[in-house]
């Protein structure tokens, strides 16, 4: 007997959508589970798009380097979108750890220091989803 998985029609992929605006022309290097992408001297928005398997643990990344602090200019990388199979993400952003340069921990779409953000799927991603929307658990 197959499962509800193995039936014709369901996606074992997720898409993974990744938009970042720059501000000013920052280095960034994003990477999910440790596959880099380079965008060195961001000039334009970008989208990024990802497949995870359904039920593989993930993460994302996201780099700013080499930011000279100057009130001349300001330089910084803004995530504009992040969604899961078209689940926005952006109001979870309070769950991704910001390690910068300038200790700011505070939760944020807006990379304006040198550091790297973080935000991890400990769980496949409806079960950490559930979790983190106020649903409880559901069973594995």
């Amino acid at each position: 007997m197959k499962t509800y998985s193995d039936l014709q029609g369901i996606d074992t992929q997720l898409l993974l959508h990744v938009e970042l605006a720059p501000v000013g022309t920052p280095d960034v290097r994003t990477s999910i589970n440790g596959i880099v992408t380079d965008h060195p001297s961001l000039s334009k928005n970008i989208n990024l798009h990802y497949n995870v398997d359904l039920l593989d643990l993930f993460s994302i990344e996201i780099e700013l380097s080499n930011k000279h602090y100057t009130l001349e200019y300001e330089t910084a990388v803004i995530i504009k979108q992040l969604s899961v199979d078209n689940i926005d993400l952006l109001s979870k952003v309070y769950l991704a750890d910001y390690v910068n340069d300038h200790n700011n921990t505070s939760p944020t779409s807006y990379l304006g220091f040198n550091g790297k953000w973080t935000l991890t799927f400990d769980k496949p991603f409806y079960r950490w989803l559930h979790q983190h929307s106020g649903q409880g658990w559901l069973l594995s």
